[in-house]
């Protein structure tokens, strides 16, 4: 069984026996978290945040290797770390299920490689790719196995930015994959919708036996209730950003117009989801994949108030937010600097960061 995604391209035999910085590099902003472990007990060692420059990164793709190297070269020798594990763009991601004969996991990449078309938009010359075998059965002739892909030139672009900027890159991984680590609890036996609405996408991911089956991005989030609010009540943008975190998506006669303008943007979200949920009950009704039974929230954005009671109210499901630190540490143990609210942010920093631990 593979032991993380894309490692055979970026081996980290020693390394990963260290602590490194878990990164989380968006279209607009940098996040790093470095965990430590003491005496058996996890802390944080540092944490951050800053903003790229605009044009640098769009939708995932790096638009300008030049300036981005030079930011990152920055952050480097600001941070004086050279180890970290980063996370590639969900929406360049493709993944499926796949259903082989029965053979030797050497062979299972070979298998792979001759029917990878079938199922994602990739040749085997564009794209690199990963696996792990998600069920086997001893009295069955066939194994499922989870594929995830990216476009290979998406995969070298990465590479080089941080390479060039000083840093070892010891792997890469999803980031939604990164995001369930840490807000779904390891003994989790359900079958959870992890959202992550952040500031320029929101994420979805449908986690079944602790595993992702399936992701999906839209280009709807934090900064769409900002335009408008922006629009509709004719302020700037500091001014709807205040808007949104102090108001939020609470129905009232005093907030009406708050409520009425993000309320587009807050039902393509839900329809989305809600879209996902019905797939996967219906698809995987009858199997031993069990239908959604709540919803998990992270990213920035996920703190809009009223978000998870309308969430609720729409998909009759129970939604909660996430907690960042529930595989990491107990509360009763340590209480880390960064706050709850905040923590929701770095859910990937602290997926990628917990997977050198």
């Amino acid at each position: 069984m593979k032991k993380g995604f894309f490692t055979d391209s970026f081996p980290p035999p020693a390394y990963l026996l260290m602590p490194a910085l878990g990164l989380d590099i968006s279209d607009h902003s940098v996040k790093y978290v470095e965990l430590e472990k003491k005496g058996g007990q996890i802390f944080v060692r540092r944490f951050g945040e800053h903003l790229i420059p605009r044009g640098l990164i769009e939708s995932g793709e790096i638009k300008n290797k030049e300036k981005l190297i030079d930011f990152l070269k920055a952050l480097q020798k600001e941070l004086k770390s050279k180890y970290l594990i980063t996370a590639l763009p969900e929406e360049k991601a493709f993944l499926a299920r796949v259903k082989l004969p029965t053979m030797k996991e050497e062979e299972i990449r070979g298998a792979l490689e001759l029917q990878l078309e079938e199922h994602i938009p990739l040749s085997i010359n564009e794209a690199i790719f990963d696996f792990k075998v998600i069920r086997e059965t001893p009295d069955s002739n066939y194994i499922d196995v989870y594929l995830i892909a990216f476009p290979k030139k998406i995969v070298e672009d990465y590479r080089d930015v941080f390479t060039k900027a000083g840093f070892t890159l010891l792997a890469l991984e999803m980031e939604m994959q990164a995001s369930a680590r840490t807000i779904v609890p390891q003994n989790e036996k359900n079958t959870l919708v992890v959202v992550d609405f952040g500031q320029t996408r929101a994420s979805f991911a449908i986690i079944s036996k602790n595993e992702v089956q399936f992701t999906t991005t839209i280009k709807v989030a934090g900064e769409e209730l900002e335009k408008a609010l922006m629009r509709n009540l004719m302020v700037d943008q500091i001014q709807a950003e205040k808007i949104k975190k102090e108001h939020g998506f609470v129905k009232s006669k005093e907030k009406e117009k708050i409520f009425n303008s993000i309320l587009p943007i807050i039902s393509v979200i839900k329809d989305e989801i809600g879209k996902y949920i019905n797939y996967w009950n219906s698809s995987f009704e009858g199997h031993d994949l069990k239908k959604v039974s709540k919803i998990l929230l992270c990213g920035g954005d996920s703190n809009l108030l009223g978000f998870p009671e309308y969430l609720s109210y729409e998909l009759k499901l129970p939604v909660e937010l996430g907690n960042p630190w529930v595989n990491i540490f107990s509360f009763e143990e340590y209480i880390p600097e960064i706050e709850l609210k905040d923590s929701l942010s770095y859910a990937i920093a602290l997926g990628l960061a917990l997977k050198t631990l």
